[in-house]
C-alpha cells in the first residue's frame, strides 16, 4: 500500500493531463484522498474540468515563495509535469525549494523520455541540474525515464510524417530504442504512487518501455500494415555532433543524436515494468497506424 494520501500535480500540458485522469481514477478507487493542481492560470479550461471532479485547483507563480507554499502546505508528494521551458527556466527548481519548505515527501522532477543524468549542457541540462538540487534538498526522488514519447517522436515536428511517407532521422536507424504513450506513462505513475511504500520509491530510477523497437523496424512493420513505403532520411552522427557543438540548444538535433546511439533505451535488466504487473502498454506499430 501507498504512503501518500495527498498528491499535488504541477502542469496540465501533455502528460499533466493524463496524469491527474489517471489520479482521479485511483482515488474513486478510495487510494488517494486528495489531488491538488498548481496552474499558473485559474481559467485554464484543463484545470476547470478537473475541479467539476473533484480536483483542488491552486493557482500558482513559481516566482513567488508564497503562493508555492500555500499550495503545498499538506502535501505529500509532488509530481512535475511542467514543461520544457519551466524546467529550463528555474520554475521547477522554485517548485521543489517549496515543497522541501512545506513538508513534501516525495518529488517527481519532470522526466518523461529517455534517461538524462549527466548531461551538464544542452536542452537536458536542466533536468540533470534538477536531480543535483533535489540531493542537496535532502528531499527523495523518483525519476521516470519512459524512452521516447510516441506522440512525439512519431510527429512532423521530430522529422517523422508517416502518413505522408517521409521521416528523418539520426543515424542509421538500426538500435533499438525505447518508446511509450503519454497515456501509459501517466497510468504507470499514478500506479506506483498510490501501491508502492516510500521506501520503494524514495532515489529510485524507474526505467519504463510500453515497446522497444527500431525506427527501421517500426518503418518496416508500417508499410507491411498498411501498403505505404517510408522514404528516409538519415542523418549522420557526425553532422548531428557537429550542429549540436555549434547549438546545444537545438532540441531537435539533439534527441536525433541520442537516438543515432541508441542512448534512449534502457537495459532490459533494468527495466521497471514489472512494478506493474497489468500495466499492458501500446506497442508502436499499434499506436501509428490506429
Amino acid at each position: 500500500m501507498s504512503d501518500f494520501k495527498t498528491i499535488a500535480v504541477a502542469g496540465v500540458g501533455n502528460i499533466g493531463t493524463d496524469i491527474v485522469e489517471e489520479l482521479i481514477k485511483k482515488q474513486n478507487e478510495g487510494k488517494v484522498e486528495k489531488i491538488v493542481l498548481l496552474t499558473r492560470s485559474s481559467s485554464n479550461s484543463a484545470a476547470e474540468k478537473f475541479a467539476q471532479q473533484g480536483v483542488q485547483t491552486a493557482v500558482v507563480n513559481y516566482g513567488d515563495k508564497a503562493s508555492l507554499l500555500a499550495a503545498l502546505t499538506g502535501v505529500d508528494v509532488v509530481v512535475s509535469a511542467l514543461g520544457h521551458d519551466a524546467v529550463q527556466d528555474g520554475s521547477q527548481a522554485a517548485l521543489a525549494r517549496a515543497a522541501k519548505e512545506a513538508g513534501v515527501r516525495l518529488f517527481l522532477p519532470s522526466e518523461y523520455g529517455g534517461v538524462t543524468g549527466g548531461h551538464q549542457t544542452g536542452p537536458f541540462a536542466g533536468k540533470a541540474k534538477a536531480h543535483a538540487l533535489l540531493k542537496e534538498l535532502d528531499l527523495p526522488y523518483a525519476l521516470i525515464h519512459t524512452g521516447l514519447l510516441m506522440k512525439f517522436a512519431f510527429s512532423p515536428i521530430a522529422g517523422i510524417d508517416l502518413p505522408n511517407g517521409k521521416a528523418t532521422i539520426g543515424g542509421d536507424g538500426t538500435p533499438a530504442l525505447s518508446f511509450t504513450t503519454i497515456h501509459d506513462a501517466a497510468r504507470f505513475v499514478a500506479h506506483i504512487l498510490t501501491t508502492l511504500p516510500f521506501e520503494k520509491l524514495a532515489w529510485r530510477v524507474f526505467c519504463v518501455e510500453g515497446d522497444r523497437v527500431s525506427f527501421n523496424e517500426v518503418f518496416e512493420q508500417y508499410t507491411a500494415k498498411t501498403g505505404r513505403p517510408i522514404t528516409v532520411t538519415r542523418r549522420p552522427i557526425s553532422e548531428l555532433q557537429a550542429v549540436v557543438n555549434v547549438n546545444p540548444a537545438d532540441r531537435t538535433s539533439a534527441i536525433q543524436l541520442l537516438v543515432a546511439r541508441g542512448s534512449t533505451v534502457g537495459r532490459k535488466e533494468d527495466l521497471a515494468n514489472g512494478d506493474f504487473p497489468e500495466w499492458n502498454p501500446k506497442k508502436v506499430i499499434d499506436v501509428v497506424t490506429a
